[in-house]
């Protein structure tokens, strides 16, 4: 059952406001250039809803307690609730805070802890922001199914109005100040009539509907060089249909143009994706996909991807919903790298044979890697490593039961996030195809249609 929209008189009140629901000047935040929610902070802040820090910081990356989410809401819906009372928990009494937080109690919008406090200092996790903020603004949902988790129907609200995908975060996260900014800008449009409340999500990216290019493109500016890749665009497209997207990426010794031949996902995917082999930089005898002393969170060739994703997006009609990503050996360690830096793009990824550089994970992926136990050119054990960076970032158990396919000794583990299957493929099979030798860092022949089934059927 939905709920109704609250009917809280205060509210109204926005209606005829008179603000405009879209940025019209820059404002003066000096660290915001870089945050992809910059419009909608420097719109709240022109607003009065938003403040900075008496450095002229807002700080965008930095948390946000349950004390100022409830403050900025009101505030975003011009409800002055600052001149009421406090006492409605132990823990919130004659603060600053206390009548924003009784006030919203009052109204249903928050409750405390099972202790009986409310513990206005604690972080607020994204599901938390997204329930508080839907409450307040009286946005309609459909109550949680019996044996369903609580927060279920607020993530699939912000998932269907495409405000967040529920792939891109973690719900138990730490809310940043940038993403709960964006959030209440994108409610407010929605509460305002601005935007119509979706209770489906569109994933048709912006090249949808848009006519396609003449031809496809082969070379990408990143930071002003020119960087090349093979894009394959399915027979009979169509700009009106949104169609998977995947990046496959080759490893240290060979070019994008062999992968795409051993690979094989274009024949396992039957026309009906678009298909990206980027190169790597070379310097002569072999290839790499980062700077020497690359961080973690900042691997050269992040932006390589950024570039890609967002033209071909704008130039072709994605489903954003299903972007992955595929690798071999270096190529792997990379994809395994990308699927912890922007789990927020993508959806999957699969590879074979690959270490991995873990820093800051943006959100869970369901994931299918394949490692050889004698695989001697990417150690088994760096291939372990990964795995088991894949079952901290998903939020996996340590118990797997063993699935298809079964030549390939795979398992997958249990009690990960929602949506983020994780599969372990410890693989015998690696005698090469061509020359029939063994060599146990090979791409088995069938890999390829394995992956692309488990990628697809997410």
């Amino acid at each position: 059952m939905k709920r109704p929209l609250l009917q809280f008189t205060a509210y109204a009140i926005l209606l005829s406001f008179g603000f405009s629901l879209t940025h019209t000047a820059a404002a003066s935040f000096s660290d915001t250039n870089e945050s992809e929610y910059r419009e909608s902070i420097e719109f709240l802040q022109e607003q009065g809803v938003l403040q900075g820090y008496g450095d002229g910081t807002f700080k965008p990356e930095a948390s946000i307690n349950r004390a100022e989410l409830v403050k900025i809401v009101f505030a975003a819906l011009d409800v002055d609730a600052s001149q009421g009372e406090g006492g409605c928990f132990p823990d919130v009494q004659q603060e600053w805070f206390a009548p924003y937080i009784c006030h919203a109690k009052e109204l249903g919008i928050v409750q405390g802890y099972p202790d009986g406090y409310y513990h206005p200092e604690r972080e607020v996790n994204m599901v938390e922001a997204f329930k508080i903020a839907i409450e307040a603004f009286g946005l309609p949902h459909e109550e949680a199914a019996e044996g369903e988790q609580w927060y279920v129907p607020y993530v699939e609200f912000v998932h269907s109005n495409n405000i967040f995908s529920k792939y891109a975060y973690f719900p138990d996260r730490s809310a940043r100040r940038e993403e709960v900014a964006y959030s209440v800008h994108q409610m407010l449009r929605i509460f305002s009539g601005v935007e119509e409340v979706a209770m489906e999500r569109d994933v048709r990216s912006a090249g949808c509907s848009s006519a396609q290019p003449t031809v496809a493109p082969d070379t990408f500016i990143v930071d002003g060089v020119s960087r090349s890749a093979i894009v394959v665009i399915p027979e009979g497209y169509d700009p009106e249909e949104p169609v998977p997207l995947l990046f496959a990426f080759h490893g240290r010794t060979n070019a994008n143009t062999q992968v795409r031949s051993y690979y094989r996902f274009e024949r396992a995917a039957e026309n009906e994706a678009i298909f990206v082999y980027p190169a790597g930089m070379s310097n002569g005898s072999s290839f790499n996909w980062a700077n020497s002393g690359d961080s973690a969170d900042e691997l050269r060739d992040y932006e390589f991807f950024d570039v890609m994703y967002e033209e071909l997006t704008t130039k072709y009609c994605v489903n954003v919903d299903e972007v992955y990503a595929a690798g071999h050996s270096l190529g792997a360690w990379f994809t395994n790298s990308l699927a912890c830096a922007r789990g927020d793009k993508l959806r999957g990824v699969a590879t074979l044979g690959g270490a991995r550089s873990t820093g800051s994970c943006s959100g869970p992926v369901a994931v299918m890697q394949w490692h050889n136990p004698d695989d001697n050119l990417a150690p088994y054990s760096t291939g372990v490593t990964a795995r088991d960076d894949y079952l901290e970032q998903n939020q996996c158990s340590n118990v797997s039961l063993p699935v298809e396919p079964a030549w390939g000794n795979c398992v997958e583990y249990q009690g990960c996030l929602e949506d983020a299957p994780t599969l372990w493929c410890p693989h015998g099979i690696d005698t090469d195809e061509y020359s029939g030798e063994w060599y146990p860092h090979t791409w088995p022949k069938d890999a390829g249609a394995e992956m692309w089934s488990f990628l697809r059927g997410l």
